[in-house]
């Protein structure tokens, strides 16, 4: 009995000791999965590599094959970028430096936001390289990640990055191979890299001291070198290190300085091929400075690039050069037509004015004749922007007989000229209403729209076309708001069109929605007490209702000037609400000194507001008040006033909204 007893408790402590090794052993399986799941997410690093006097047309021109793969495989942008006088490298990197996610500006702009929101992220940083020339030494590049010290944590920049080369000009240049060295030993303690190439930059010191032929030799051999030294780069470095090449100038030669647009190509070793696409500017392929910035915050944030970067969208090389190529002659047509379009319509309006104190009556009627078709210029481009027209001739003969005919046409229909500009100007502002419905494609093509070459963010509405549309709006619909049977509904009305223009999916115009809710205001005010109460609470509860449905489908409008003030707002920071107010009042008065134009279109609109007010109090204007346009034109020019004030370019907004109220104006005078 006792022997059994022994035999049970042996055989147990056998099971017991084999149940805990396949206890350990399975701990010892599981273990490593659960410090997978449950440990830190695998660090990003970023390898910025800067190049200058460069972009993509040149990978055509000789045997790059890591570039040419880059710009194949990988996802390719163009960077719009806007600086004072010719572009250097140097502004560029101020620029990028001045330029980051989560910061405002101030009253003047900071250097060093980058590597400051890099710093306080708890990232590394590091500059490796150098453009020295003998007789200064280049290491500007560094401003781009640089803290507002102007500091990174690891630096090496002397004569260690080059090797001597008595064939290359100056008899230096850098030393690919341990510049990749330093790169690979600095890779693991750090987040960013950004590495100065340098040789091209250095050409462009040398080149008025040599031939073309021998500059052109000598930069093929150095995007030979660069190319080796990327393929190096994505052959050893670790796959969760993205690569991003910048190139922080164009070429010099040829047409490559005529446009502000920085190349850019990003390899972060996986995803599809295509075009970086944000919402600031809502062109596939096409980001602003700040884009640049937020791009490369994302790619070393561990927690963002996890997934990678979705804002991808297809596409290839060829197509967006193409457009790069229609953008440019898209900024030469509106330069001389928009140009030639304003002395025209200068030398009318005074025309106007000289020609009822002389007996010249036949030059009064036929100025009188075409006078009211030259503002529906802006409603021609419209329609024609769709058509992409690259041919001078076409486009002048298309705008001139099309806004030709539809004035024509309008005078055929109704029955006196006054009405057949009433019908136009609610046809341009139904035209401008459908197109920012349906994603503001004709206006953004359009001559008068804003242009992607001047680095601006997406305006489903832009300034000029804003001031085209309050002055159509309100000089053709205000007397039928007012007095009309549509007074009883006018403020749901003016309530969904503020709502639009506002919106961050459609009008993305924050100053224009100000301007129409005064607009509105205006007109509320020329009601009936009932139905100006009633008009107010539909007003308001349009815009309720609107911003509700904005909050629960946001859409892809992205931040918007609104979003980073109601941030502000919330967060109680009144005095960057007053800077960036400061700022906006200061924009103005920068674009009216641009030019004397600016002064002449401030101070004449002051004196036409002044003139309204005259003529309203004292009556000294009789036939013109009693007509439907006389108390639109007031509610237009009165509008004007909060138009510059919430505009950050008011005066842009200005220009074409007293054009059409003075042009007829003047027409009726001369009758």
């Amino acid at each position: 009995m006792i022997m059994g007893k022994g035999e049970n408790r042996g055989r147990m402590n056998r099971k017991r000791l084999g149940s805990c090794w396949l206890l350990v052993l399975i701990l010892a399986v599981v273990a490593p999965f659960f410090a997978t799941v449950t440990g830190a997410p695998p660090r990003r690093r970023l390898i910025l590599v800067n190049l200058t006097r460069v972009a993509f047309s040149d990978f055509d021109t000789g045997d790059y094959p890591h570039l040419q793969q880059l710009l194949t495989e990988g996802q390719i942008g163009l960077v719009s970028v806007r600086v004072t006088g010719k572009l250097t490298p140097e502004k560029v990197y101020q620029r990028v430096s001045m330029s980051a996610p989560g910061f405002s500006q101030g009253l003047f702009p900071e250097m060093g936001l980058v590597g400051t929101a890099l710093r306080q992220a708890g990232k590394r940083t590091a500059f490796l390289g150098n453009a020295d020339l003998p007789w200064k030494t280049n290491r500007m590049a560094k401003l781009m990640i640089s803290d507002h010290r102007g500091e990174v944590d690891l630096e090496i920049t002397g004569r260690s990055v080059l090797m001597a080369d008595p064939e290359f000009p100056f008899g230096f240049r850098t030393d690919y191979q341990k510049l990749g060295d330093y790169v690979f030993a600095c890779l693991p303690e750090t987040d960013l890299i950004l590495v100065e190439t340098g040789d091209l930059e250095r050409l462009e010191g040398y080149r008025g001291l040599m031939t073309e032929e021998r500059w052109g030799y000598w930069r093929a051999k150095s995007l030979a070198r660069i190319d080796t030294f990327l393929g190096r780069l994505r052959a050893e470095a670790p796959s969760d290190t993205a690569i991003v090449v910048f190139f922080a100038t164009p070429s010099s030669a040829g047409e490559g300085n005529d446009l502000p647009f920085l190349s850019l190509l990003l390899d972060q070793r996986k995803g599809e091929p295509g075009f970086l696409t944000f919402p600031s500017t809502r062109e596939p392929g096409l980001l602003t400075i700040s884009d640049f910035t937020a791009l490369l915050l994302r790619l070393v944030d561990d927690e963002e690039r996890e997934s990678g970067i979705r804002q991808i969208t297809a596409g290839a090389w060829p197509e967006l050069a193409a457009k790069s190529r229609y953008w440019r002659i898209n900024l030469w047509q509106r330069e001389i037509i928009l140009r030639v379009y304003v002395y025209f319509l200068i030398f009318f309006l005074l025309m106007a004015l000289f020609l009822p104190f002389t007996p010249w009556r036949r030059w009064a009627l036929l100025i009188r004749t075409l006078l009211p078709a030259l503002p529906f210029l802006p409603l021609t481009m419209l329609l024609l922007a769709a058509f992409k027209i690259t041919s001078w001739p076409l486009l002048v003969v298309l705008l001139v007989s099309l806004t030709g005919t539809l004035w024509a046409i309008a005078c055929r229909i109704f029955p006196n000229r006054v009405r057949a500009y009433r019908a136009l100007l609610n046809s341009t502002a139904l035209v401008i209403l459908v197109d920012l419905l349906s994603g503001s494609t004709l206006m953004r093509l359009s001559l008068l729209g804003p242009s992607p070459v001047l680095g601006l963010r997406f305006y489903g509405l832009g300034n000029e076309y804003l001031g085209v549309f309050l002055a159509t709006f309100f000089l053709g619909n205000s007397a039928f708001l007012i007095q009309g049977a549509g007074r009883q509904w006018s403020g749901a009305l003016l309530g969904a069109i503020t709502f639009l223009i506002c919106s961050p999916t459609c009008g993305a115009n924050f100053g224009g929605g100000l301007a129409l809710t005064y607009g509105a205001w205006l007109i509320n005010r020329q009601q009936p007490t009932a139905t100006a109460r009633r008009n107010l609470l539909l007003f308001a509860g349009t815009l309720v209702a609107g911003v509700g449905l904005q909050t629960i489908w946001p859409g892809s409008g992205g931040t918007t000037h609104l979003h980073h003030a109601l941030q502000l707002f919330r967060t109680g920071a009144w005095e960057q609400l007053l800077a960036i107010a400061v700022r906006k009042f200061r924009m103005n008065l920068e674009l009216i000194n641009y030019s004397p134009w600016g002064y002449i279109l401030f101070f004449g609109f002051i004196l036409i507001l002044l003139g309204f007010k005259f003529a309203e109090r004292t009556g000294i204007i009789q036939r013109p008040k009693a007509e439907w346009y006389w108390l639109g034109a007031m509610i237009t020019v009165r509008t004007g006033v909060m138009a510059f004030l919430a505009n950050d370019s008011g005066i842009v907004v200005l220009a074409p909204l007293v054009l059409y109220p003075l042009i007829l104006l003047a027409a009726e005078g001369l009758a």
